[in-house]
């Protein structure tokens, strides 16, 4: 795990001296031509080590090992010159040097969360979030793809104001490039059918909850006495003319399996997934699911421990760079447990491992 953390810093530091990456995410052709206090690749380290308290002690704390001290003003200047792409682009590289460790039946385990926020209240941000009323300030709305057993974030999307959350996972797997066996753990709030014939013509498996009134089938088959099927599902143009859903091929026809799996409470829930049974049994696709908790879990720690929402710019360009970095930070934050829970327990499996 040392070895991965040195990996991931180098990726960002070969990313931030790098001549046609610089090139690739600069604002303007005239920008970091001439020798300034401020060098992209400062600049970038600023954003990245940031520990998410105001611009002035941010500053301050990044000039206290540095030969010249520069004005918060200078640095937001050179910040304007960088297009958040820039940490787009090394999030993706540096989650890219994390290994997959830890699986599942040798599959990794990805997920989709989304979380909400509060941005500073700017007309500029205002007219770029079209809040509503409701809203005394802009909001932002961001999805996140996340390895849960190895605590990594390999893939995001951050927008202002609102987005569809089922349009946000449909856009990150088309992005998807990870080609190992992998499950899609996802919640109810994902559920469509354009995604699971997204998943299906990726080669990917999944496990899905789902409502009772997602589809009629599945209905049919919570009221049942069955414990484990798998159903056919015929999608035709007329159902999909009533639930507005366009963009499908017809005719669209496929199988899905479908499991009750009992609560505490002695309620089913219905998940459903593409894993056969010889395979995976229903306890285990239970534990699957339950693993998804783990981006909770991720979430909060972006939100208390990186500070995710504890936005220093006040400019769209500027939280971009911030919530990416941020996502990086998380990364390699993580692989720091990984080197600690490495050392008190000395093995790779331990049950005692810090939780990320």
């Amino acid at each position: 795990m040392q070895e991965t953390i040195e990996k991931m810093l180098l990726t960002l530091q070969e990313a931030s001296k790098n001549e046609n990456f610089i090139n690739k995410h600069k604002s303007k052709e005239t920008d970091f031509i001439r020798k300034r206090n401020l060098s992209f690749e400062d600049t970038t380290n600023f954003i990245v080590g940031n520990l998410g308290t105001n611009l002035d002690f941010e500053v301050l704390n990044f000039c206290s090992g540095r030969m010249k001290g520069v004005s918060a003003a200078a640095v937001s200047k050179a910040r304007d010159k960088i297009k958040y792409t820039a940490f787009e682009e090394i999030f993706r590289k540096s989650a890219k040097d994390v290994p997959v460790k830890h699986a599942y039946k040798g599959y990794r385990l990805s997920a989709f969360d989304g979380m909400e926020g509060e941005l500073p209240k700017t007309e500029e941000l205002m007219k770029a979030c079209a809040t509503p009323t409701k809203n005394k300030y802009p909001q932002f709305h961001a999805i996140a793809e996340y390895d849960v057993l190895n605590c990594c974030y390999t893939n995001a999307i951050f927008e202002l104001g609102t987005t569809d959350e089922r349009k946000a996972a449909l856009e990150l797997l088309e992005n998807h490039d990870y080609e190992g066996l992998e499950i899609f753990l996802l919640d109810r709030g994902f559920a469509s059918i354009k995604l699971i014939l997204a998943l299906e013509k990726s080669g990917k498996k999944y496990v899905m909850r789902v409502s009772n009134s997602f589809l009629r089938e599945v209905n049919d088959f919570r009221i049942s006495k069955s414990k484990d099927k798998t159903i056919e599902v015929d999608y035709d143009k007329r159902r999909a003319a009533t639930s507005k859903v366009s963009g499908i091929e017809f005719p669209c026809v496929f199988r899905i399996r479908c499991v009750k799996i009992e609560l505490n409470n002695g309620e089913d829930e219905i998940l459903i997934t593409n894993l056969g049974k010889s395979e995976f049994t229903r306890k285990e696709l239970g534990e699957l699911y339950f693993l998804r908790w783990k981006i909770e879990t991720g979430f909060l720690n972006l939100k208390y421990a990186v500070c995710i929402e504890d936005f220093m710019s006040k400019k769209e360009n500027g939280i971009k760079q911030e919530f990416f970095a941020s996502l990086t930070k998380s990364n390699i934050f993580m692989q720091f447990v990984e080197v600690a829970n490495e050392i008190i327990y000395n093995k790779k499996n331990d049950k005692t491992r810090i939780q990320g």
